[in-house]
């Protein structure tokens, strides 16, 4: 009998408690590894890497990954190393205390140098790692539809839906929420209940309701909204690398987005049919305004922003993985 080809994965913690861990390490490792297991590829985490075919270092890049990564090689093993954030170009610290500094740049060029593949969580890091890099794949952030399996019905909420006003729903990191201040006085103005779900509250200059984010209850409480919000600033890199996995996730049950115009979010925000891109105030002020007033809109966006998610999916992304995985052990 053939062995099975044997991959092994290199992250910055050491449990499986998705509610205390970054989450593209669940999302471009754990949520994976079953799927990888049903096409027949057997994963470890943080393991010995002398039997690994594959050596996989995700949200690792600092001098001990560099050191393994080496020693992988020595040992014949292919290294690939995943980017889920732009490292290439150096950003500083931001407010809210994330970004890029030179020592992330430099951090990450040497695993670059030590790597067979470069994994990218976007096409826009896929195009930066590809001046460094001759080997370079983009593999999209995935949706595990079996753990995220709830469905937005607007249908049988008509009956209702016209008695209170459409509900916008953001999720993501707390620091993050500052990116919404410019925008929340049009929520504001209208009248637009607002859902903050983050890891703990955020400071805002208006009222929202506050969901804390756990793995477990997330799926439930996304199609709680009517609409997804993801407003970015575009003037950075840093944005611009950014994965589509937050609205990707509330596509994927159904809730239509609207959002800045990220160029990942492109893939999957198809404007009239899985929600709108919003370049501008102005813009954000006439999409907010149809979806409260067209109570059908959405409804009809649901299904569509179901359909653009199914190559997004962890059982599709998966198959992606496992080619990868084994071109690189042949």
């Amino acid at each position: 009998m053939t062995k099975p080809l044997a991959v092994a994965w290199s992250v910055p913690v050491n449990h499986r408690n998705y509610d205390r861990m970054p989450a593209s390490v669940w999302i471009r490792c754990f949520q994976l590894i079953p799927y990888l297991e049903r096409l027949g590829i057997r994963s470890t985490v943080n393991e010995e890497l002398a039997s690994a075919d594959v050596c996989v270092f995700v949200r690792m890049q600092d001098e001990s990954a560099s050191r393994l990564a080496a020693e992988a090689k020595q040992r014949g093993a292919k290294v690939a190393l995943d980017l889920c954030v732009n490292y290439f170009d150096e950003t500083g610290i931001v407010e809210g205390g994330y970004g890029v500094t030179r020592a992330h740049v430099d951090e990450c060029l040497r695993m670059v140098s030590l790597a067979d593949v470069v994994i990218a969580g976007s096409a826009y890091i896929a195009s930066r790692a590809r001046e460094f890099h001759p080997r370079v794949t983009y593999l999209p952030e995935s949706v595990n539809r079996e753990h995220f399996r709830f469905t937005k019905a607007y249908d049988g909420a008509r009956r209702w839906f016209g008695l209170r006003p459409v509900t916008a729903a953001w999720c993501g990191y707390a620091v993050k929420a500052l990116e919404l201040e410019p925008f929340l006085p049009l929520f504001a103005a209208r009248k637009i209940p607002l859902v903050i779900i983050s890891e703990r509250r955020p400071s805002l200059s208006i009222p929202f309701r506050y969901i804390r984010w756990r793995y477990a209850s997330l799926p439930r409480n996304l199609v709680r909204a009517d609409f997804c919000i993801a407003p970015r600033r575009l003037d950075s890199p840093y944005n611009l690398g950014h994965s589509l996995f937050k609205i990707g996730i509330f596509l994927a049950e159904g809730v239509p987005a609207l959002a800045s115009p990220v160029p990942s979010y492109r893939e999957v925000l198809i404007p009239e049919r899985t929600g709108l891109l919003c370049d501008s105030l102005r813009d954000w002020e006439e999409a907010l305004d149809r979806v409260r007033e067209d109570r059908d809109l959405l409804g009809r966006w649901s299904a569509e922003a179901q359909e653009a998610m199914r190559p997004y999916l962890t059982e599709a992304v998966a198959r992606r993985y496992a080619e990868l995985f084994r071109e690189l052990a042949q």
